[in-house]
């Protein structure tokens, strides 16, 4: 099959978002599809090559500037769109939505070509500052809904916002699909923890807590901090590790120092994806949390990444985190928002390091029966109308 991706990822930073699409792309190549990519051309050059193993990148010239960037990727996606289809018609389009970037239903109309709409977020609930003004949002939200309206299938990582659109926008659940985020097991390997220590500069004795990815409102990471006052009183030694940046960060930094917890919780700062699985592996116990700022939960890329690096995780009590986990048998379920709970689960994991080990264990053996990226290509291929070929089975250690 012919696919063409579209995003308005910067694909050479690493995030969940561009991670999203790399992996696709990368198996949805490996099982035999012909895949280009429209995107954003990479800041630097050698990055350039990092999604060309098996596709082909399209990239899309932008000025880097708020405002220029969002209005410029557009008028120049829909070039880069329109000739690639011209070129080479497509059989289907990968539509990974962003807010605004309305190129691929423009181009769609025009070429007739049909596509799967990939939407993990709602303009309602995404957009701020300027594209946040009632004004620009309803538009936003107008163009989504014809997109999905017209789309052959609607792609979410959870259930709630195929949901809404099938109530609020009528669109046919036999057009919804649910294919939550993956992992691949070969990158995402289980490290040695003395190693990995050595590796980062820790200190090879001290239990460690981890939390990797973005620093966002909804993760409630303020809570963590909280939490780690409070370990320190059964765990002295317990240090948090926060890997990653974002919008939270200042307000975090800000609420260490006030608890005094200076020689506690250290800032790694964002980190290449190559080197997630060592900061994984130097913790005794991985930390995912959710906080409901949304109607939808997502589907936190972090989360596989812990269970495919063996290591067990401490979620917040739901669907598709504490809930999925304990189910696993990976990990503890803790109330959202409970500084007390979370120090609990958190100090329960520490001082039982063979339990931790079990399920740290049974998180890795999870992931490598179901749920890798090369599993949810099989879902998507469904979502494409085709009937899919067997996986093909990465080559992994376990």
């Amino acid at each position: 099959m012919k696919i063409l991706v579209y995003c308005d990822e910067e694909l050479g930073v690493a995030g969940g978002g561009s991670r999203q699409v790399v992996e696709f792309v990368r198996v949805l190549a490996a099982r035999g599809h012909a895949v280009r990519v429209v995107a954003p051309k990479p800041a630097l050059r050698a990055n350039e090559s990092f999604l060309l193993e098996g596709a082909s990148l399209i990239g899309v010239p932008v000025v880097r500037l708020p405002i220029m960037r969002p209005l410029l990727y557009l008028m120049g996606s829909a070039v880069a769109l329109f000739l690639a289809m011209w070129q080479e018609k497509p059989d289907v389009m990968l539509w990974f939505d962003s807010p605004g970037q309305v190129a691929p239903l423009w181009c769609a109309r025009a070429m007739r070509c049909p596509y799967v709409l990939f939407v993990n977020g709602l303009p309602a609930e995404e957009l701020t500052g300027l594209w946040g003004r009632a004004p620009i949002r309803g538009l936003v939200q107008e163009a989504l809904r014809l997109s999905a309206q017209r789309a052959q299938a609607v792609v979410s990582v959870c259930r709630e916002i195929p949901q809404w659109m099938q109530q609020e926008w009528s669109v046919e659940p036999a057009r919804c699909h649910v294919i939550r985020n993956g992992v691949n097991p070969a990158v995402c390997v289980p490290r040695d923890k003395a190693e990995a220590r050595r590796r980062l500069g820790l200190h090879p004795d001290r239990p460690y807590i981890g939390f990797l990815g973005g620093f966002f409102p909804w993760h409630g990471l303020d809570t963590l901090v909280e939490a780690m006052a409070l370990v320190r009183r059964e765990c002295p030694t317990a240090m948090l590790l926060l890997v990653g940046d974002g919008q939270t960060k200042p307000a975090l930094e800000e609420l260490v120092r006030q608890r005094g917890l200076e020689e506690v919780v250290s800032f790694a700062g964002r980190v290449e994806f190559d080197e997630v699985p060592w900061w994984i592996g130097a913790s005794d116990c991985c930390v995912v949390l959710h906080r409901a700022v949304r109607f939808y939960p997502g589907d936190s890329m972090k989360l596989w990444e812990y269970l495919a690096c063996a290591r067990p995780v401490v979620a917040t009590a739901g669907e598709g985190y504490g809930d999925f986990v304990e189910r696993l048998g990976a990990g503890v379920s803790v109330k959202g928002d409970d500084a007390v709970a979370l120090a609990k689960g958190l100090c329960g994991l520490i001082a039982n390091p063979a339990a931790a080990r079990k399920m740290g264990q049974s998180g890795r053996a999870a992931v490598l029966e179901a749920h890798t990226w090369e599993a949810r290509a099989v879902e998507l291929e469904r979502a494409f109308g085709i009937r899919p070929a067997e996986p093909v089975r990465e080559r992994v250690c376990a």
